[in-house]
């Protein structure tokens, strides 16, 4: 035993320590709400009670080696950063999670929906339960990604200028409108986690929101399957139409550069050749 370890197990106790030192060292809460949920799952998964930390390194990278065929790639790195980070916080010797490889991520490339606003008011429509519109309103109507989305409660909306607090990446805020057609999608949500102490206005998992997110698409007959990041596209090339301005477009993404906000702005054939016919 390593004498000066904050744990000698993985369990729902030492989890919870974990995650109130990363809150203690400034980690944004979405950061360590995941990199918490992430050792919670591998907990669930492994379904043998407290993982002794002496087999915690060997037993998570078996973990992550079965896993590499059945969720996404990118789910796998992250999980890998938070097994690494509770072992680092645990200070145990992690030397196999070390050397450990994730797979490589190809880059995701959002699109706007084809159908455009009307193709989210479409899933809207089709949505059978409050928390699926409320999603689609976040992100298609507000910019949120679908993490950002899950963290939003009741509190966070200043209801007299009708503005959103957004929690991005990396601990950053920023402040979004509320357009009227979006406060009409989330107020029945809203009010019900208001009611509920406060509650996150989504209430449900990131898996099960991504899910949902394509089933809407689907259901709302549209003509390519949707990603949650295509919500996002599809705000921001709505906004860009009416603005034109990039910047501004940034600005409501919460992004670093501009590069990353004309990724998602979509630019149309149509466009494209009429900007040629000089």
């Amino acid at each position: 035993m390593h004498s000066t370890t904050k744990a000698t197990t993985l369990s729902p106790d030492s989890i919870e320590r974990f995650r109130a030192s990363l809150y203690a060292k400034g980690l944004s809460p979405l950061t360590a709400q995941a990199y918490a949920k992430d050792l919670e799952t591998f907990l669930l998964e492994i379904d043998q009670g407290p993982i002794p930390m002496e087999d915690f390194p060997e037993t998570a990278a078996n973990w992550l080696t079965g896993n590499r065929k059945i969720v996404a790639q990118k789910t796998t790195s992250r999980r890998l950063t938070s097994l690494r980070a509770f072992c680092k916080w645990a200070r145990w010797d992690g030397s196999v999670l070390s050397e450990y490889r994730a797979p490589a991520s190809p880059p995701t490339q959002p699109h706007p929906i084809p159908e455009g606003v009307e193709g989210l008011r479409r899933m809207v429509a089709v949505a059978r339960k409050p928390s699926h519109r409320a999603l689609v309103a976040l992100g298609g109507f507000v910019g949120c990604r679908v993490a950002e989305s899950l963290f939003v409660r009741p509190s966070h909306f200043d209801l007299e200028d009708m503005i959103l607090k957004v929690h991005g990446k990396g601990g950053k805020i920023r402040y979004v409108p509320v357009s009227e057609e979006a406060w009409g999608i989330l107020a029945t949500s809203v009010t019900r986690a208001f009611l509920e102490g406060d509650a996150p206005i989504v209430g449900i998992q990131e898996r099960v929101a991504r899910q949902g997110i394509t089933t809407l698409g689907k259901r709302a007959g549209l003509s390519r399957p949707v990603s949650s990041h295509d919500l996002r596209a599809t705000f921001a090339t709505a906004v860009y139409d009416k603005t034109k301005d990039m910047r501004l477009v940034q600005e409501l993404l919460g992004h670093s550069s501009v590069e990353t906000t004309q990724i998602y702005v979509g630019v149309r054939a149509s466009q494209l050749r009429a900007a040629v016919e000089l």
